[in-house]
This record gives C-alpha cells, sequence and structure tokens, in this order.
C-alpha cells in the first residue's frame, strides 16, 4: 500500500516538475501551427514571430501583425484610404505561456487553472503606430492548447472607455484545430461609440457574432455564420443616419463534390431623406456548385484584387467562371422584399443552369439552356409614388408587364430556352446564336 502510494506520488512529481520542459516545446509547436493557419486563411495580413523565449515552468513570446504585400492585403488599405507606399499600423501581441500537463505556474494570475493540457496562455495587444508610439488596447485574451494542439481563447473587456472612444463589456471566445481546420466563434460587445471629426459621433448597439466553420480541400472553409447588430447610428451637424436591426445568418455544405449555400439578411434604415424608414429582407440560396471550381474562382478574384484596370478583371476570371456555370447550379432569392412608408414590394427570383459541355460552352448556349422566373408584387401606394418620379413606368402597365389585382400590382414571369413569358403572355427573346 505504501509503495503504492509513494510510486503516485513520483509521477505526480514528475508530472508538476519535469513536464513542463517536454510540453512547452510541444506548446510551443502547437501555437506556431495556429499562427501559420492564422497565415495562410487570411492573406491580407503577414504574422511574424518577434522573439519566443521557453523557459521551463513557462515562456514568453512577441508576435507582430501587419498589412501583407499582396492583392487582400492592397485591397485593405485602399478601404482605409491608405496609399500602396503609406505606412501603416501594426498589432502587437505579447504572450506569456504557462505550460505542462498541470501548468502550476498559471494559478498565480487571473484565469489560471491546473485543468490538463498543454498550457494556459495570457496575451495583451497593443497598436505600433508608423512614428514608433504603442498605444495598449484593453483586455486581456486567456487561451488553453488542449492536449490535442486545439487553442480555445477567451476575451473579456469591462465597460470603459479611452479619449474620444467608449465601449460596453466584450466577451468572445474562440476554438481553433490548425490540425482539423476548424474553428468556432461565440460573443459579442455591449456598445462602441466613437466622436470623430468635426463632432461626428459613431455609435454601435450590442453586436453578436458566431460562427462554426471547417477549411475544405478546395481552399475555403463551410459551415454556420451569424451576426447581428442592433443599432448603428453616424451623426454629425449636417446628417443623422440610423442602421438596424441588422442581422445575418448563413450556412455552406458539401454534399460530395458540390456546395450548397444559403444566406438570410435582414437590414433596416430609419429616416432616409425623402422616403422615411427603409427595410431590406433576403433569403438566398445558391445550390449545387461544384466545389472545385468554386475554389478556383475565389482564388482568382482574391489574386485581382490589386488590379488597376478593371476592364483586365473579366479575362482574369472568365475561364474559372466559365468552369462554375458550365458544371451547373441553381440560384433563388425566395425573397427580396424592400419595405418602404407606402408598403412592401415582394420580389422572388430563381435561376437554374443546367449542366452543359465545357469544351462547347458558349455564353448565348447558357442564356438558351437558363430556366428563371421571377415574381413580384407591387403595393399601389408604392406603384404610385414611383410613377409620380418617373412617369415613364406606366407603360410597365400599359404593356402588361404588371397587371392591377385588387391594391396591388403583379408580375409573374418564365423563361426557358429563349421564351420569356409575362403574366402568360409570351415574349420571344432574340438571343446571338440561337
Amino acid at each position: 500500500m505504501k509503495k503504492g502510494i509513494v510510486a503516485i506520488l513520483v509521477i505526480l512529481a514528475l508530472v508538476v516538475l519535469i513536464s513542463p520542459g517536454i510540453v512547452g516545446k510541444l506548446a510551443e509547436k502547437s501555437v506556431d501551427e495556429q499562427l501559420q493557419w492564422a497565415a495562410e486563411e487570411n492573406q491580407e495580413v503577414v504574422i511574424t514571430s518577434e522573439k519566443f523565449d521557453r523557459g521551463w515552468f513557462s515562456s514568453e513570446g512577441q508576435h507582430r501583425i501587419e498589412l501583407g504585400d499582396t492583392g487582400p492585403g492592397a485591397h485593405v488599405r485602399e478601404a482605409l484610404g491608405l496609399g500602396p507606399d503609406e505606412p501603416t499600423p501594426a498589432l502587437i501581441i505579447d504572450t506569456r505561456l504557462d505550460h505542462g500537463l498541470i501548468p502550476v505556474s498559471s494559478v498565480t494570475r487571473a484565469e489560471g487553472s491546473l485543468a490538463p493540457g498543454l498550457g494556459r496562455a495570457a496575451s495583451t495587444v497593443s497598436i505600433e503606430f508608423p512614428g514608433g508610439e504603442v498605444s495598449e488596447i484593453p483586455g486581456v485574451i486567456y487561451s488553453n492548447v488542449g492536449l490535442d494542439g486545439g487553442l480555445t481563447s477567451h476575451y473579456f473587456l469591462e465597460p470603459g472607455g479611452y479619449g474620444e472612444t467608449s465601449w460596453g463589456a466584450a466577451d468572445i471566445e474562440v476554438s481553433a484545430d490548425a490540425r482539423k481546420g476548424h474553428v468556432v466563434i461565440d460573443g459579442g460587445i455591449d456598445s462602441l461609440t466613437f466622436i470623430g471629426e468635426q463632432q461626428s459621433t459613431f455609435t454601435m448597439g450590442t453586436a453578436e457574432l458566431s460562427a462554426d466553420m471547417t477549411m475544405t480541400e478546395y481552399g475555403y472553409s463551410v459551415g454556420d455564420m451569424a451576426f447581428a447588430i442592433g443599432t448603428v447610428n453616424i451623426e454629425s451637424p449636417e446628417s443623422n443616419v440610423a442602421m438596424g436591426p441588422i442581422n445575418v445568418d448563413a450556412n455552406s455544405m458539401l454534399d460530395g463534390d458540390r456546395v450548397d449555400t444559403s444566406m438570410t439578411m435582414d437590414f433596416a434604415m430609419s429616416g432616409v431623406p425623402p422616403i422615411g424608414d427603409v427595410a431590406w429582407s433576403m433569403d438566398l440560396v445558391l445550390n449545387d456548385l461544384d466545389a472545385a471550381a468554386a475554389g478556383r474562382l475565389q482564388r482568382a478574384i482574391e489574386s485581382a484584387q490589386g488590379i488597376d484596370d478593371p476592364t483586365q478583371l473579366l479575362p482574369m476570371l472568365e475561364n474559372d467562371l466559365m468552369d462554375l456555370v458550365a458544371a451547373g447550379a441553381e440560384l433563388r432569392f425566395d425573397k427580396l422584399n424592400v419595405t418602404l412608408p407606402q408598403g412592401t414590394l415582394l420580389t422572388k427570383f430563381a435561376f437554374a443552369f443546367p449542366e452543359t459541355d465545357r469544351q462547347s460552352f458558349t455564353w448565348s448556349s447558357v442564356l438558351l439552356d437558363l430556366v428563371a422566373s421571377a415574381e413580384i408584387t407591387v403595393p399601389e401606394g408604392l406603384y404610385e409614388l414611383a410613377t409620380a418620379m418617373n412617369p415613364q413606368l406606366n407603360a410597365a402597365v400599359a404593356m402588361g408587364f404588371l397587371k392591377k389585382n385588387g391594391d396591388v400590382y403583379e408580375m409573374a414571369a418564365e423563361y426557358k430556352k429563349g421564351l420569356l413569358t409575362v403574366n402568360g403572355a409570351p415574349m420571344p427573346i432574340p438571343l446571338p446564336g440561337s
């Protein structure tokens, strides 16, 4: 009995005292894998390791994140209003990693634990400006490197403010496994306010994000993603723009060598001059896409983001786009509605592209094989507003494109093999090569 107790104590001593050094190397390797995966997934940035000082019980590292010299990176620079050669800020991440199968050194800090794993880390983030000034971003990111190499990070920020910026509480958790290409995100922020130049103010209400995505062999991720923003207000002495609620919910999945995607979106704005309140609602379905062709097209689009001549865009994408369309697909807008004070414009569209021979592919043959339909319902009040602004729209009724039905105007259209039928009336369409 005594021997058994002694053996257990010896094993515990080995785990506590010897495992940290061995596990530290494994934890460092796991962190490197996660960073490499993050860099590959986000071509607009470059992630570099500035240092990693590995000790026996704990290690300290620093990593730098900058905009990359790539097409996506140039696109982000342009969106930020920065020139190609203009210096940009960099994110600096400082991390302390407590390692060991039982990370005893982590218990001396917040969020520490003796739960088994490769290590527990605490990271702070700073912004380094082009002039060398460094400003720390509030909050700490607590991470756990699991026995399988997976990384779970938890960012918690208490309400506060700095200068012209204030924020509510934030709580975000991210779990990532570079080996499986899997990432799960769940969290949000209560509020964010920023006062800009000339007393302009940006205020965002509660924002929430969730995602469960897995990388595919085709170079993109599939899974579920949703985000919601309660309100967004942009005020200035000249105007006041109010948006919200904003809700987006998207899903994609592989079915063999095909990928199916769906997305719903609801977006509202208030006080839009001279209309008033406006809301959009959309249900989009894109089914039976060739998964490999979709991946090639995505990479081509990413490569084309930095081009200066827009006329070169189609030649760069056309072959990959033809591959995708020739494989066949279905595109539907089950709902594409716009709500105004005068009523709601209801629309539905559907497009089916049959699979065709890629060798004999032409765009005119696609139009001939296309099967499409549309349903549109226009409230009487909205129709009267539109025709008052543009009297030529009355021709839509005169030509039979819109038919009065009670207090709405309706259109039902179908297209097949070059023949368009609108409200039961056939309307042949001349097509090149037909």
